[in-house]
């Protein structure tokens, strides 16, 4: 008689004696005793019986000329800003560096200042000419190296302080449409102006290789990449006009590949729709700002340019609805790009920002630790790379301890070989909301599939669809596999738990625009971001134990494909609440 094994992870009471739980079934022909390690426990499920479902993902592993190509890590790259004692990133990521070269600023007694401690290149009024002092720079490279960290690029902003000489300012407020204004002296990044004097700045550029290329050799140099820009569109990151940036991008090419020809290069834009405030900011010659992404296609194509990568920054607002729909992204960021008549199909397309965050302002930048999160994580993980987004450049990342699930859960797939799927509704369900990931090596003895449920018109919506996961392979009737899963909802969030507790609501920041609200307690749950006091203690002192943890190791014998066909089918039952996801791996037992 078939039965119904029940592993309930564990709960947690509300004021209200309610229990925030995680359930998941799967079938039995009769109860037996879980295993802790695959093929050592006697447990089988035969799958004789088609269980009912409301959804059914369908995988065919038995064609191996129907694949989607080999999965990659896309998560393998950090974001560090001027970093001075090291990379300072988990073991396994490579770097990348922003604001190496100097051009940064600090703030004293409230007034923002040229910070000249980093800058490379300097004028000398003596000598009449500049000089160069690339220690700071390299001391920070061998720090990074130092750590084991592997540099994956260096982004060559902002321009040292040096290279406004010449420029005149006029006062704030006023345009004459050829001349540079105070407040642009200065941006929150430091300078963000085009360095005065080009040819001085491209000798500059091509000491700095040269430097590097004496101080690590040409070999491991060629390795890394070279970027400029950084969102070059936005006005704090390049008060210049379209024009001036691309002749600064020409120029800084010219002179990297001067010194080292197979130099990797690349830039860092806007989507080509972006238009800055819709039009209602212009730069210091009275132009409005947009995406700079054409004229510098054509002009790469027209002059012989090769851009061996581009990048593009996404920060969805997951209290966003326009901001938060995954299969939307490609065609937002990167497909006027690709469909530009003069776009070369040999540049890389990469994420280089990305962060889902739950309010920004000035100032601030509040990221978001939520069920919801991950879930949209995991959605335009899988839209990307279907569509063959090469890296998404992640902040924070600092520790070991700082690896997310949902990013393991994408890495351990990576060097396998990624196939279709099928999904159909046998139930009320949508199967538009559910995604899955199918990665095995070859031969087929281990498989991953990731399954997700991810709806962005509502983030209260809730649903608990029950989902069938039908597994065909090229293995005899019989044959035994061994499978585990790990759901992760937002009932295994700690703070998304807490912030259902009456009252929660009051701990939230007030004083910041609307306030801060609960889909956003920060990276690594730094609640200091949006409770106040009050909440912080009440978030430490909550009692919380349901996290989200790895089943049992099962067995699972495969049954008749029917209709004569070769091969056999297993069967796995999940059941996957709205804005969960949920790793299944199954192993070839011997």
């Amino acid at each position: 008689m078939k039965m119904k094994l029940i592993y309930m992870m564990l709960c947690v009471s509300s004021v209200l004696g309610l229990s925030a739980c995680s359930v998941d079934t799967i079938d039995l022909k009769a109860p037996q005793e879980t295993v802790d390690e695959p093929g050592t426990g006697n447990e089988t499920d035969t799958g004789n019986d088609i269980p009912p479902s409301d959804i059914r993902v369908e995988l065919d592993l038995t064609d191996s000329q129907n694949t989607l190509g080999e999965m990659r890590d896309m998560w393998l790259v950090a974001n560090r800003i001027s970093p001075t004692t090291g990379g300072n990133v988990r073991p396994g990521l490579k770097i990348n560096t922003v604001r190496m070269i100097g051009g940064i600023k600090k703030n004293e007694n409230g007034v923002n200042v040229p910070d000249l401690e980093f800058d490379t290149a300097f004028y000398d009024e003596t000598l009449g000419d500049y000089v160069y002092d690339f220690s700071p720079l390299i001391d920070r490279i061998n720090k990074i190296r130092n750590r084991g960290t592997d540099i994956h690029q260096i982004v060559l902003d902002q321009p040292p302080w040096a290279f406004q000489r010449g420029y005149t300012f006029i006062p704030e407020g006023q345009k004459d449409n050829v001349n540079f204004r105070e407040n642009e002296r200065i941006s929150i990044y430091g300078n963000s102006l085009p360095p005065y004097d080009k040819a001085e700045y491209a000798e500059y550029i091509e000491a700095l290789m040269t430097k590097l290329i004496d101080e690590y050799g040409k070999d491991e140099v060629k390795t890394w990449r070279f970027r400029v820009g950084s969102e070059i569109e936005t006005p704090d990151h390049w008060f210049g006009t379209e024009a001036d940036f691309v002749e600064h991008f020409a120029n800084t090419e010219g002179a990297v590949r001067k010194v080292l020809p197979e130099a990797i290069f690349g830039v860092h834009t806007r989507p080509p729709s972006f238009i800055y405030k819709s039009g209602t900011v212009t730069n210091y010659k009275s132009e409005v700002i947009k995406s700079f992404a054409n004229a510098i296609i054509e002009y790469a194509d027209q002059n012989n340019i090769r851009i061996d990568f581009w990048g593009i920054s996404d920060y969805p607002i997951i209290t966003s609805e326009k901001t938060r729909h995954p299969k939307d992204k490609y065609e937002e960021l990167f497909a006027q790009l690709v469909e530009h008549p003069k776009w070369k199909d040999y540049t890389v397309l990469d994420l280089e920002e990305f962060s889902i965050i739950s309010k920004i302002g000035s100032g601030y930048l509040i990221t978001s630790d939520t069920a919801q999160a991950d879930t949209l994580l995991i959605a335009m993980t899988d839209e990307l790379h279907k569509k063959g987004i090469d890296q998404i450049f992640q902040w924070g990342q600092r520790k070991a301890e700082h690896e997310d699930f949902r990013t393991k859960a994408l890495a351990d797939m990576a060097g396998k070989v990624r196939y279709p799927a099928s999904l159909i509704s046998t139930g009320n369900a949508n199967p538009d909301d559910i995604g899955v990931i199918v990665a095995t090596n070859s031969p087929q003895t281990d498989l991953d599939i990731l399954l997700y449920n991810y709806n962005p018109a509502d983030l209260e919506a809730e649903s608990t669809p029950e989902i069938l996961t039908s597994i065909k392979m090229d293995v005899p009737v019989g044959s035994v596999f061994s499978y585990r899963k790990r759901l992760l909802s937002k009932e295994n969030k700690k703070f998304q738990v807490f912030m259902e507790e009456p009252g929660a609501d009051d701990y939230l920041i007030k004083n910041k625009g609307s306030g801060f609200n609960k889909y956003g307690n920060g990276s690594g749950g730094v609640t200091s971001n949006v409770l106040t006091a009050e909440g912080q203690l009440a978030f430490e002192q909550y009692v919380f134990t349901n996290t989200s943890e790895w089943t049992d190791w099962q067995q699972i014998v495969t049954v008749s494909a029917g209709n004569g066909e070769a091969g056999s089918v297993m069967h796995i039952e999940s059941k996957l609440p709205l804005f969960s996801y949920e790793k299944i791996e199954v192993k070839k037992l011997n």
